[in-house]
């Protein structure tokens, strides 16, 4: 299979996580959760974006002298956007809190508390500052799959600025996405390659069910629907839950 061929099939795959966690997210919201829960909801969104930024915006300082000015140019992009987006959440925030917060404490709290249930979290655990599979993978299933979440969320709330914030913010998740499909056709040259991608891209999206679970509601279909897809799940995905 060429790398072309290989990628529309991780691409496929991918299709079952994305429904699934459209599903629950959009349950999530029909549910009409409170005020306050809400407040606290979108704060640990807020602080997911915000782990993003700083991820990538290491991976950009520590980048090797011999990568590709225009892959540097993409990562720079998108830990820019991790930057405008936490700004973005901070302000839907604000907004559905009725004032300001103390940001400092918010983002301490969820890193100290909440870190294991933040998609960002997988940055670290699949080490994708020096594996470029890793990072490839995180773009095109992390993201791609943010993209899906962040426009069924913003069809699902009825205030306006919530709504359009959220679809700004999954356009930008589509593109990183397809950051992380250029990488991939250019990485999956070998039978090897495609069997590590294979093996990591099935773990990482039992990983962000899991994760989106954890975020909004799980349905019994949607569970379901993921185990016949990839699997059951295991003790090292119910960790992070």
């Amino acid at each position: 299979m060429n790398s072309k061929e290989f990628v529309a099939k991780i691409v496929a795959d991918n299709q079952a996580l994305f429904q699934a966690s459209q599903h629950n997210v959009r349950a999530y919201f029909d549910s009409k959760p409170a005020q306050e829960e809400l407040v606290e909801h979108f704060i640990g969104r807020m602080v997911n974006e915000r782990m993003n930024m700083v991820e990538l915006a290491n991976k950009v300082a520590n980048a090797p002298a011999d990568m590709d000015p225009k892959e540097l140019q993409l990562l720079s992009k998108q830990a820019l956007d991790e930057a405008n987006h936490f700004r973005m959440v901070k302000d839907v925030v604000e907004y559905m809190n009725g004032g300001p917060i103390d940001v400092k404490a918010a983002v301490e709290h969820e890193l100290e508390h909440n870190r294991g249930i933040k998609g960002a979290k997988l940055l670290s655990k699949y080490e994708c500052d020096t594996d470029e599979i890793a990072m490839a993978l995180y773009q095109l299933i992390a993201e791609g799959r943010a993209a899906r979440n962040w426009s069924m969320l913003s069809s699902c709330v009825e205030d306006t600025f919530v709504s359009n914030t959220y679809a700004k913010i999954a356009r930008d998740e589509k593109f990183h996405s397809k950051m992380g499909r250029r990488k991939l056709l250019q990485l999956c040259d070998t039978p090897e390659k495609q069997a590590r991608v294979l093996e990591i891209a099935n773990q990482m999206r039992l990983d962000l069910f899991e994760i989106n679970c954890a975020n909004s509601v799980e349905l019994a279909d949607t569970r379901a629907m993921i185990e016949q897809a990839y699997g059951k799940t295991t003790p090292l995905q119910a960790e992070i839950a």
